[in-house]
């Protein structure tokens, strides 16, 4: 289920220019955030994150962010694209049966995926949600 987070970055830890983990202060979630451009953060820097709990590992995964210090927005890629591809291509390919039950349930979760990313995004300026 997706949420939002609000807070002032605590600590932050680089993994690569689109991939970053932080700690929110005042709520104390680990954020893991892996967006499609490169990331904006700072120490002290004020963010707001939308994405989902991850159980396993007791981190929240951000699917979309806002850091209302520096006046920046990014999400992850929603690749809609790549499930409609996935999804012609089993269609397409249908005649060989594999297709059907690898190609068209991959695209049928990237694009569950990707509205669920669309979501996480529209939330980050809904002041109701």
């Amino acid at each position: 289920m997706l949420r939002k987070i609000e807070g002032t970055v605590r600590t932050y830890r680089a993994v690569d220019v689109r991939n970053v983990q932080f700690e929110i202060q005042d709520t104390g979630d680990i954020v893991d955030l892996r967006l499609n451009q490169p990331w904006v953060l700072r120490n002290g820097d004020h963010v707001v994150v939308t994405g989902e709990d991850d159980g396993r590992s007791g981190t929240f995964h951000g699917y979309a962010y806002r850091n209302d210090t520096r006046e920046i927005f990014g999400k992850s890629d929603p690749g809609l694209f790549e499930g409609y591809r996935y999804i012609f291509m089993g269609i397409l390919f249908s005649w060989a049966i594999f297709p059907l039950f690898t190609h068209i349930p991959a695209g049928l979760r990237r694009i569950a995926f990707g509205r669920k990313v669309d979501r996480a995004a529209e939330m980050l300026w809904c002041t109701t949600c």
